[in-house]
């Protein structure tokens, strides 16, 4: 989700020459015709959840109950937890979709890595970092070192999607500023079919 508002950003040297780490991701996905969270975070973990990003005027996505916090302000507490859930923090791989203009100019500085029909340029960096932006966009997936969990930001939905142990996923559903839930691999997760389950 991209921010007119300045965050930190990562620098063109900032780019993986080698994306094969990104395999285990594409090799852990269940493509189907109808869009999961099994399609969009890997279906190896116990448990799922969906952070919804802040409600926005233009869009027909339902007021969250709770008072909802800017997305990068919920980013802080999500990346408390998520710290706190892997065992290698300060290793851990960002993908940044490259169809978007705003990295145009980097096209030809790093290989991408092809997952689930989309070319992603990866980054590396403590899971502090998910906060950062490359050409101001944010990582649409990341994930440590150990594979303890995984988050998808994809574009095309008002959420975040995030696998984990029952553990990382019951973490995230008790912070009090964001707005989550628990849901199934197998959710359809359709922008109408989402709004009702």
């Amino acid at each position: 989700m991209a921010s007119s508002t300045y965050r930190p950003g990562w620098s063109d040297d900032d780019l993986n020459q080698n994306v094969s780490e990104a395999l285990w991701v594409r090799d852990s996905l269940n493509i189907v015709s109808t869009t999961t969270v099994g399609s969009l975070v890997p279906t190896v973990f116990d448990a799922y959840a969906r952070i919804l990003y802040p409600v926005r005027a233009s869009t027909s996505q339902p007021a969250a109950a709770k008072s909802v916090v800017p997305w990068p302000d919920q980013l802080k507490s999500v990346i408390a937890v998520l710290t706190r859930n892997t065992n290698t923090p300060n290793e851990c791989w960002f993908a940044v979709w490259e169809g978007n203009t705003a990295l145009d100019d980097i096209r030809d500085t790093a290989p991408t890595a092809h997952i689930a029909g989309y070319n992603y340029f990866l980054l590396k960096g403590p899971v502090s970092r998910a906060t950062d932006t490359l050409g101001g966009l944010s990582p649409n997936l990341w994930w440590p070192a150990d594979h303890a969990w995984c988050v998808a930001q994809h574009f095309d939905f008002p959420c975040a999607y995030l696998g984990g142990s029952a553990k990382t996923a019951a973490d995230v559903l008790t912070l009090t500023d964001i707005e989550s839930r628990p849901v199934r691999v197998d959710q359809i997760i359709t922008a109408g079919y989402d709004e009702t389950h």
